[in-house]
């Protein structure tokens, strides 16, 4: 089993973000914090885009693409604030995965996450280099 670190400066003490395992690649709950800057992005939608960037430079550390992500499950800490950004919040995986492919995915809402700032989390699971795209 491989370490998979896209910034290895900024990588976490207590977990890895993802693992691989031969081709498996588990990916560990991706928020909505800037690796630039450190700093967590404001609103729902926007937590989702910046915590499914984060996760697709995992995969891309890996060695994989968009098309080899097989599962998503997503964790909403508010449900009121999803309802009422759901479109924007969608629009996030469009710009991800297109109109072609969409992985399988899990929508789970929590009371809270790590941090009451974090609204979304998202985590997955990737086959490296069986993707179509």
């Amino acid at each position: 089993m491989k370490r998979i670190e896209p910034n290895a400066a900024n990588q976490p003490q207590t977990h890895a973000n993802g693992i691989l395992s031969g081709d498996d690649l588990f990916i560990s709950g991706q928020i909505g914090v800037d690796t630039s800057t450190g700093e967590t992005v404001q609103g729902i939608a926007t937590q989702a885009a910046v915590a499914l960037a984060n996760l697709v430079s995992v995969v891309e550390t890996a060695g994989g693409g968009v098309g080899d992500i097989a599962k998503l499950t997503i964790y909403v800490a508010d449900m009121v604030k999803f309802h009422a950004e759901a479109e924007e919040f969608m629009t996030a995986f469009d710009d991800v995965f297109g109109d072609d492919y969409i992985p399988a995915m899990t929508l789970v809402g929590v009371t809270v996450l790590m941090s009451p700032d974090y609204l979304v989390e998202i985590e997955g699971h990737a086959k490296i280099g069986t993707g179509t795209r």
